[in-house]
């Protein structure tokens, strides 16, 4: 009995070992490079409006983790949850006053699909939801919130092994605006509003599964 089972798990031992299909099943990564947020400033007072644009870049980093579906021999679809932080402060001023702008958390959840360049490359478009945090600070007060917004992109993605894959992505994020009226009040201005929106340049490393 004892030989049976030594000589099968020898025979077992060496049946090659098939290497996971790329691009198919989860995965979990990080991720990390530059992301630049934009806000617009808009004060109107005495029917005379002012615009101001703030263009603050810092070092944006997260994870993720997702899964991939092989839809045919070059296709792929896949999503994916991701949670990423940003450092820098931005200031917003027109010469009548200001607003000092931080970027909090981001959560996005999106779909991408794909095309096998070959065998180890995939090309891929990714869009879908992203909420992300503000804190707006007039000197008077800081005020705290979430907005709801999208996202959509574009990336390449190589597997670097059996299980282990890199990728470069460029993506927008859109925020919409929000009212300010404690901005208005506190720097003596009918209205204030704001607008948001973010370019963001990242690589990331995944393990696959």
């Amino acid at each position: 009995m004892l030989k049976f089972v030594f000589a099968s798990a020898l025979a077992l031992a060496a049946v090659p070992t098939l290497a996971a299909e790329p691009f198919n099943g989860p995965y979990v990564g990080v991720q990390g490079g530059w992301q630049q947020d934009r806000q617009t400033l808009r004060l109107t007072d005495n029917g005379v409006t002012a615009r101001a644009t703030n263009r603050n870049s810092g070092f944006a980093y997260g994870g993720q983790i997702g899964y991939d579906l092989r839809l045919s021999p070059g296709t792929v679809l896949g999503g994916e949850v991701a949670v990423t932080g940003r450092t820098g402060t931005g200031t917003l001023s027109d010469g009548t006053g200001s607003v000092d702008i931080s970027q909090g958390r981001t959560i996005a959840a999106t779909a991408r699909l794909g095309y096998l360049l070959d065998p180890q490359g995939l090309l891929y478009v990714r869009g879908g939801y992203a909420n992300t945090r503000f804190t707006v600070d007039d000197g008077f007060g800081a005020t705290s919130g979430n907005r709801d917004g999208f996202t959509a992109g574009v990336g390449y993605e190589r597997m670097l092994g059996s299980n282990v894959s890199a990728r470069l992505e460029y993506a927008y994020s859109g925020f919409g605006s929000e009212d300010l009226p404690d901005v208005a009040t506190g720097i003596g201005v009918d209205t204030a509003d704001v607008k948001f929106n973010r370019h963001a340049v990242t690589a990331g490393l995944n393990y696959r599964f």
